[in-house]
């Protein structure tokens, strides 16, 4: 459970995971508007290969509560580019290819779970095009992610009852001195 700012938390999150196989001196990573225009795109995409990664909505469960909670939704675009057509999707020595740049997204955010916020899945993965880039030489690639969130203690209810999660935890639902492997009854004497 995030405490206030889960989106802080799951942007710097994914950002450091993706480092794992997406070089920070060979690979941009941008934090960007969705959808993104095409303006904001060229601006952006200055030198390639490159993530974008933005934050796309949360939804509120039905009769949410106090707490907030619901999906999550961000976008990762991959854009990659390369002059000859094939290598373009495939890769050779003067970039990555944008099939080996999608499994390898893929591998590293479907099911990471960002400690203290939830787990990320791939809900969606799709080759984009962008007005006006066929003369680009560009590939470019959209991996939907959803992921399970709630606004945490926003009303400190939580933290003011000190014993509440030690309760959940060290609860022991047999009377004193019984065996662990001896029936009980449960209902109040």
């Amino acid at each position: 459970m995030a405490d206030l700012d889960p989106f802080s938390a799951t942007v710097t999150a994914i950002e450091q995971r993706l480092r794992l196989g997406f070089a920070a001196n060979r690979w941009q990573f941008a934090i960007v508007p969705d959808p993104l225009s095409l303006d904001e795109f060229k601006s952006l995409v200055r030198s390639t290969p490159f993530l974008a990664l933005g934050w796309r909505q949360l939804n509120p469960e039905k009769d949410v509560g106090r707490r907030f909670s619901g999906p999550m939704g961000l976008r990762l675009t991959i854009v990659v580019k390369n002059p000859i057509a094939k290598a373009r999707f495939l890769g050779d020595a003067r970039g990555p290819g944008l099939f080996p740049s999608i499994a390898g997204a893929l591998a590293l955010l479907n099911g990471f779970t960002i400690p203290g916020v939830g787990t990320l899945f791939a809900s969606a993965c799709a080759q984009a095009y962008a007005e006006g880039y066929a003369d680009a030489d560009c590939a470019i690639a959209t991996i939907d992610l959803t992921m399970q969130v709630a606004l945490g203690d926003v009303l400190g209810s939580i933290a003011a009852s000190d014993d509440f999660l030690s309760m959940l935890s060290d609860f022991e639902p047999r009377p004193d001195g019984q065996a662990p492997d001896e029936p009980y009854d449960v209902r109040p004497s």
